[in-house]
């Protein structure tokens, strides 16, 4: 429940902490639904409301909201050791456990070191090869239908992909099972997040049964490619985890961490890519003639030969239509952290266990920053034109020493993937099909995104 005294803004008595404005009390009720069923515009609400800093409260938690980029900064680069992953993320590791994402301190040091060696720049230049076959997998099988959901094919697309990186290995006999029980499980981990009071889980209520079995589901998937692997050790990613020691202890990952890290790379390198490429593939549907100069470039650059890397590289208007992709839709669309100790942002103080929300989504699309915010426009990542942004007012990986370890596989994923489906195939909305965004722990069209295809 929203349930803090009324605030005020600046010290209104002595030793009393500068808090930044809000809404409490029996005043903030009606924004409880808006957060559960609209989180975006919640957090739009609160900023248009109350400005660059707002403060709230839910279920006795402080929440302090940021939006500009020196107070981001601060968070998570400068400061970045006071701030730990939020209490959602709490939710978010009956999903993923203690992997990457979620692990902190001297254990997520330590994991950091062991997988960072798993996406330098020679590791992806033996992916792109992946990559591109899956690809091409793809554009062949299009050739039989007139029209598609964009987002399930980029689900299956980006599965196939990061399976063979992962487990060298074909998984397009576990890809249903996966993508069914990750959905439920994201779905139900969000209305967990978003309720003022959840049920705990432990209780057996239809929906923790329900979340349960679809981590019980998800879990056997990995834990039998992770057994396969055992077997048949290989020159991917799980072999790799199977295989790294501390270089202090000589100790190798448990089981269940190499589960937690397989996970999260599941879900960073398969939900997060799959719904910028759907977002990517609805916004060049809609402006053809950017989509043309996109078949422009893969034709010059692609040719008919096998991408490598270096082409890749070359393909700078795609990177710049992705990078707008990511500005408008970013996949992670929310950050939070909680303060482990006292500190000062933006003039304000921010008391122990404080949670600092920043609503990426917003700060993409905020005027200060961003001209014409909500308008498709990849040249505004001109380098003349981005000289002058603060680098936290785009942040689609987040930022400082915990940002996305995968970033470089993902925009080498995605350019790759947008550069070959365009070169041999035109989009066009279906305009009887809803497009809606969905907020949950990624950034998903809510009904999927149907498209009518024709070959170039």
């Amino acid at each position: 429940m929203f349930s803090l005294h009324e605030p005020t803004s600046g010290r209104t008595k002595k030793n009393k902490p500068n808090l930044p404005p809000g809404v409490f009390g029996i005043r903030a009720l009606p924004y409880v639904s808006k957060l559960a069923k609209d989180p975006i515009g919640f957090f739009q609400l609160m900023q248009s409301k109350f400005g660059n800093s707002a403060r709230f409260g839910l279920r006795s938690i402080v929440f302090h909201l940021i939006t500009q980029p020196e107070d981001i900064k601060r968070v998570l680069q400068e400061n970045n050791q006071n701030y730990h992953k939020g209490v959602f993320y709490k939710e978010l590791g009956r999903i993923l456990g203690k992997g990457l994402l979620n692990s902190e301190g001297e254990f997520w040091k330590k994991q950091r070191k062991l997988i960072q060696p798993s996406f330098h720049k020679q590791r992806i230049s033996e992916f792109v090869e992946i990559m591109a076959q899956e690809t091409e997998k793809t554009s062949e099988n299009w050739k039989k239908i007139s029209s598609l959901d964009i987002s399930k094919e980029m689900m299956r697309l980006t599965f196939a992909i990061v399976g063979r990186t992962l487990f060298r290995t074909e998984v397009e006999s576990y890809a249903a099972r996966i993508e069914h029980s990750l959905k439920i499980a994201l779905e139900l981990v969000t209305k967990r997040i978003t309720r003022i009071f959840p049920f705990p889980f432990s209780w057996p209520t239809p929906e923790n049964l329900k979340l349960k079995r679809a981590l019980k589901d998800m879990h056997s998937v990995v834990d039998e490619l992770i057994a396969e692997r055992k077997k048949n050790p290989s020159n991917d990613l799980i072999s790799m985890l199977l295989e790294v020691r501390d270089e202090e202890t000589g100790e190798t990952m448990s089981e269940s961490q190499v589960r937690d890290e397989a996970i999260t790379l599941l879900l960073a390198g398969h939900e997060t890519t799959a719904n910028a490429l759907s977002w990517g593939f609805y916004l060049l549907s809609k402006h053809p003639e950017i989509c043309e100069k996109v078949r422009e470039e893969a034709n010059r650059v692609l040719g008919d030969k096998t991408p490598s890397l270096e082409d890749v590289q070359k393909l700078t208007y795609t990177r710049k239509v992705l990078d707008e992709v990511l500005r408008l839709y970013p996949p992670a669309w929310v950050i939070e952290r909680t303060a482990m100790g006292p500190d000062q942002i933006g003039g304000y103080d921010v008391e122990t266990g404080t949670n600092i929300s920043i609503c990426i989504f917003n700060i993409h699309r905020n005027p200060d920053f961003w001209e014409n915010p909500d308008k498709f426009d990849p040249d505004r990542f001109d380098e003349e034109r981005s000289a002058d942004r603060p680098k936290y007012a785009y942040l689609p990986f987040g930022g400082g020493p915990r940002i996305c370890i995968g970033n470089i596989f993902a925009l080498t994923e995605a350019t790759l993937i947008l550069a070959m489906l365009v070169k041999n195939y035109k989009f066009q909305t279906d305009p009887n099909h809803p497009v809606v965004m969905e907020p949950l722990v990624t950034l998903r069209p809510k009904y999927g995104i149907l498209l009518n295809i024709v070959s170039t």
